[in-house]
C-alpha cells in the first residue's frame, strides 16, 4: 500500500516586494483561494507560513507554476503520513499587462482596468511591425548616406575647394557630413554637403535638406547687377525660418556659381525623405510648433524633420 503524503506550500518572498508585487500577490491568491484580496495584503507577514496546505503533488506543481510566473517565491514541502485533501481545479490565470491584475486566462477583457487583451496583443504585434520596418529603413537610409558620401569625395577630387571654402559654416558641420562645393551670393555664402544646403541669408545660416527641395529655377527677373543671377529654391513645404514660414528662397548667385545650376539640381532632384514605417516617399509637408513634418501619404505615419542632420524621424504611437 502506497505511503500517504501530501504538500504545503509555503511562502519565501516575492521578486518584487514593491507595491505593484504585493498588488500581484494579492490578486493571484484571492483567485486562487477565493478568499478576500485583502487577507493578503501584506505578504511579509505571512513570510515562512503555508500558502496552500494539504495538497496533491499534481496541484501542488500546478499553483507553484503559477505563483512563479507571478514572482511568487514559494517551497514545496512534503508532509508523510497526511492524506491530501479534496483538490479544487486549478485555473489557468493571466496578468493584466496594463495594471497587472490576475484573473482566469479566457477572460476576454482585464477585470480591473477594461483592457482589452486580443486589441493589446494585435497593436503590440503591429509595433513590433513598424519597429522591424523602422530598423530596415534605417539601415537603407545609412546606405544611402554613405553612397552620397562616396559621390561628394568623388566630386571633390576633380573640384578641390579653396582654402577656408569651409570656415564660416565649421561650427554647423556634423561628423559624416562632407562639404563639397562653395557658391557666393549677394546675401552670402552658399555650401552644399553630402547632407544639405547651408545658405546664407541676412546674417542667418539656414540649413536646407535637399530632400525638402522641390523644384531649382536659375534666371530671370531682375537683380542687383549685371554678374548677379537670380537662384530660386522652391520647397516642398513650408521651411520654418525664425518666424517666418518660407515657400521659396531667392538667391543671387553669382555668374560663376550659377555654372554649378546642374550641381544644385542634381543633388535636390535625387533626394526625397522616405517614410520610416513603410518605406515610402511620397509625404505631405507642414509646419507645427515651429518644426517641420511630414505625413506618409501610404501609411499616414507622422515624422518630424531634423533640418540639421537632415532625416525625417517617424512619430510612432505608443
Amino acid at each position: 500500500m502506497p505511503a500517504l503524503v501530501s504538500f504545503d506550500l509555503i511562502l519565501l518572498g516575492l521578486k518584487d516586494p514593491g507595491p505593484t508585487g504585493r498588488s500581484r500577490f494579492a490578486s493571484l491568491m484571492a483567485r486562487l483561494t477565493e478568499r478576500d484580496p485583502m487577507e493578503f495584503n501584506d505578504p511579509a507577514a505571512m513570510k515562512g507560513a503555508p500558502l496552500f496546505e494539504a495538497i496533491s503533488a499534481q496541484r501542488a506543481r500546478e499553483i507553484t507554476g503559477l505563483l512563479e510566473e507571478a514572482g511568487i517565491l514559494v517551497e514545496i514541502r512534503p508532509v508523510p503520513g497526511r492524506p491530501p485533501s479534496g483538490d479544487r481545479e486549478v485555473v489557468a490565470t493571466r496578468e493584466c499587462p496594463r495594471c497587472g491584475f490576475i484573473q482566469p486566462a479566457g477572460d476576454p477583457e482585464c477585470q480591473k482596468c477594461g483592457l482589452i487583451f486580443a486589441k493589446w496583443e494585435r497593436e503590440q504585434i503591429q509595433r513590433m511591425q513598424r519597429e522591424r520596418q523602422l530598423e530596415e529603413t534605417l539601415t537603407k537610409l545609412v546606405q544611402v548616406r554613405e553612397e552620397w558620401r562616396a559621390k561628394a569625395k568623388r566630386y571633390l577630387e576633380r573640384h578641390p575647394l579653396p582654402d577656408g571654402a569651409v570656415a564660416p559654416f565649421q561650427k554647423r558641420l556634423h561628423h559624416g557630413e562632407i562639404p563639397f562645393a562653395r557658391l557666393e551670393s549677394a546675401e552670402g555664402p552658399i555650401l552644399m554637403t553630402s547632407r544639405r544646403m547651408l545658405v546664407t541669408k541676412g546674417g542667418t545660416t539656414i540649413s536646407i535638406p535637399y530632400e525638402i527641395i522641390a523644384d531649382v529655377d536659375v534666371g530671370g527677373g531682375l537683380t542687383l547687377k549685371k554678374d548677379l543671377v537670380n537662384l530660386q529654391l522652391k520647397f516642398a513645404g513650408p521651411l520654418p525660418v525664425g518666424q517666418e514660414q518660407l515657400k521659396s528662397l531667392r538667391l543671387q548667385v553669382t555668374k560663376e556659381s550659377a555654372t554649378m545650376r546642374d550641381v544644385v539640381m542634381d543633388w535636390a532632384f535625387a533626394r526625397s525623405f522616405v517614410c520610416g514605417s513603410c518605406g515610402a516617399s511620397d509625404m505631405d509637408f507642414r509646419v507645427q510648433r515651429g518644426k517641420v513634418h511630414v505625413r506618409c501619404m501610404h501609411c499616414a505615419t507622422d515624422h518630424e524633420v531634423d533640418l540639421e542632420e537632415a532625416v525625417a524621424i517617424p512619430l510612432l504611437s505608443e
